[in-house]
């Protein structure tokens, strides 16, 4: 962990982004998990804790999420959060978000915000895979990590078996606040 404050005089926006890796595949037992985690924190974009206070009960950001980003071949995953916001309000961007993945991590989900993500992020999954390009890159990863298809139709199930318990003892399991570095850079 750690931080950096960047200087850029002049700018008429500021970015936020915090980040962390850890040890973990996707084919892990905690990834549906922690994807479903991320999901409710940030990753369902503007239905998400962090849309829902930084950037509209707050109006603080221009745009915040987080991410969530596993390798089929290596033990690397990275846990992301990022806001792009007016300078001024940095400070209170910083806060916000630090508070917000300590409300997941202490107070973990309700099974009402888990089954909306699990519908949501399903549906992000589906579609996904109608889209030809992404088709392709899907079956490339395949390819590369001597998978099927199959993979998909278990994480589906996976997903859709998760409870709230699961979800946060992941998300405690694997993100640490204190290891995320943090760069903040605007005027």
């Amino acid at each position: 962990g750690g931080a950096l404050d960047i200087n850029t005089p002049d700018k008429a926006n500021a970015n936020y982004f915090a980040a962390m890796a850890f040890p973990l595949r996707d084919d892990h037992p905690d990834y549906p998990a922690l994807l479903l985690g991320n999901y409710i924190l940030g990753g369902g974009s503007l239905s998400s804790r962090l849309a829902d206070r930084v950037r509209q009960k707050e109006g603080l950001s221009y745009g915040v999420a987080s991410g969530l980003q596993a390798s089929s071949l290596d033990e690397r995953c990275v846990f992301y959060m990022y806001a792009i916001c007016n300078p001024e309000n940095m400070p209170k961007v910083k806060t916000a978000l630090r508070e917000e993945l300590e409300r997941i991590l202490k107070e973990g989900v309700t099974e009402e915000e888990l089954e909306t993500a699990k519908k949501g992020y399903l549906q992000s999954m589906r579609v996904g895979l109608s889209d030809d390009s992404n088709l392709v890159q899907t079956l490339q990863t395949n390819l590369s990590a001597g998978r099927t298809m199959q993979y998909y139709a278990d994480l589906e199930s996976q997903v859709e078996r998760l409870t709230p318990a699961q979800v946060v003892e992941a998300l405690r399991k694997h993100v640490d606040p204190k290891q995320l570095y943090v760069v903040a850079a605007g005027d």
